[in-house]
């Protein structure tokens, strides 16, 4: 059996695993040093708003990773343009969740990351530029081709 973008699909699972693992893990690191700093400065509602706001962040890294898979799936159909915008779609909300840990990290005063962090990181943003790849090399050609 012969799959349109069977590569581009590989890619997109690749990368849209890698960044679901990303969003599971979160930033647990940092939360707790922000949690105890706006504990200090507003109060306990202000670190629940917070807590909050970064385990959405995580989940969207997370369903992005799972809409990077969908995205490949329909690589695979005769809708190529559709599936590379729902990568595209999904990578650059991945990016934003990503991008959002780097955030509170300047939030929290440190520049510095634990390696589980720089692990989480390095997983998500690999997955990113994979279904990017993936994106890529998806072809625009027709499904069937003529054979003689």
């Amino acid at each position: 059996m012969n799959i349109h973008n069977k590569n581009a699909l590989i890619l997109s699972i690749t990368g849209g695993v890698l960044m679901i693992t990303s969003g599971a893990s979160g930033a647990i690191d940092v939360v707790d040093v922000l949690a105890d700093a706006l504990a200090a400065a507003g109060g306990f509602s202000l670190v629940l708003t917070f807590e909050a706001m970064m385990g959405y962040l995580a989940l969207v890294t997370l369903i992005a990773g799972g809409v990077a898979i969908i995205g490949g799936l329909i690589l695979t159909t005769d809708r190529v343009w559709l599936g590379r915008a729902i990568l595209l779609g999904a990578i650059a909300t991945g990016v934003i969740g990503l991008m959002m840990t780097m955030v509170q990290l300047i939030m929290a005063g440190t520049l510095n990351m634990g390696i589980l962090l720089q692990l989480q990181q390095s997983l998500g943003w690999i997955g990113a530029i994979i279904a990017f790849v993936a994106r890529i090399i998806a072809d625009q050609k027709p499904l069937v081709s003529p054979t003689a």
